[in-house]
């Protein structure tokens, strides 16, 4: 690996296993300790194989444990990625003048790592639905939302459902002419995972906006769109998926340009109605 341990098992986290998350969770909280460790003694610790330490490591671009605890005693336990210590001391002024430019460094290195042809085939597909369905639950409730508004702007038929139980009816109801789009940070949301198995059985296309490659959810999905996720503490990837959902909204107007400006004038003369 050779590179900063903390922050490879921070970005590979969202698609860890629960085994993996129990082993990342423990370094990460107690790297001092896993120094002085053998590898039988982590297991026994945190109650996990020895074989899924090392796949853990390999997972991780290491050798084995011992490559991984010469990384972890290289960087030591660098709390720079804690937000609360790069803010400390300075007045909310300077907080946030310094959130912004996180912020502005988050879009940059998800400009960076994107594979921006992933979203031109989303845009595709929902170029091409005839109803989008757009899953979210936990703190993707409201972005599932967001995406489902833009598109509605637009004169594409779409709905948001962060209810876990409605997802599963509405998967029932999916057939040939439905996009189910998913946004799951980890790519592990067993409702979402669920309703996925079950629209596609029904026939409908799929897709989703994960924070990793290699989920449950992706293997369910005919595009993936993987983003980065910022790793400091307080921070989320929220710039980053609004910032997608715009690219595949715009996209999308282009695509449907007449369409998509009369329906988009439509909507505000209704809009303006509801105003004093």
């Amino acid at each position: 690996m050779g590179e900063n341990p903390y922050q490879v098992i921070r970005n590979n986290y969202p698609g860890y296993s629960r085994t993996f998350r129990k082993i990342a969770d423990y370094i990460l909280e107690q790297p001092d300790a896993v120094l002085r460790m053998n590898i039988r003694q982590l297991a026994g610790q945190i109650d996990v194989a020895e074989s899924s330490i090392v796949r853990f490591c390999k997972e991780n671009g290491c050798s084995g444990f011992s490559e991984l605890k010469i990384l972890l005693a290289k960087y030591g336990r660098r709390q720079t990625d804690i937000i609360y210590e790069s803010l400390q001391g300075k007045i909310p002024e300077e907080n946030s003048r310094d959130i912004f430019s996180m912020n502005i460094e988050t879009l940059q290195i998800a400009w960076d790592q994107m594979d921006f042809t992933a979203i031109d085939a989303l845009t595709d597909r929902v170029c091409q639905a005839g109803r989008c369905v757009i899953c979210g639950v936990g703190a993707s409730a409201s972005m599932a939302e967001s995406f489902a508004l833009h598109l509605l702007r637009i004169g594409i038929p779409a709905r948001a459902e962060t209810d876990s139980e409605i997802m599963q009816m509405l998967a029932r109801t999916a057939d040939a002419q439905t996009l189910f789009i998913a946004i799951s940070k980890g790519g592990r949301s067993l409702p979402v995972v669920r309703a996925f198995e079950i629209a596609r059985a029904h026939g409908a296309a799929t897709a989703c906006l994960t924070g990793s490659a290699n989920t449950p959810l992706g293997a369910l999905c005919d595009v993936q769109v993987v983003h980065y996720c910022p790793t400091t503490l307080l921070m989320n990837c929220r710039i980053v998926q609004n910032t997608i959902i715009d690219c595949v909204y715009i996209n999308a107007a282009q695509r449907r340009r007449a369409e998509a400006e009369q329906i988009y004038r439509e909507n505000r003369a209704a809009l303006e109605q509801l105003y004093v």
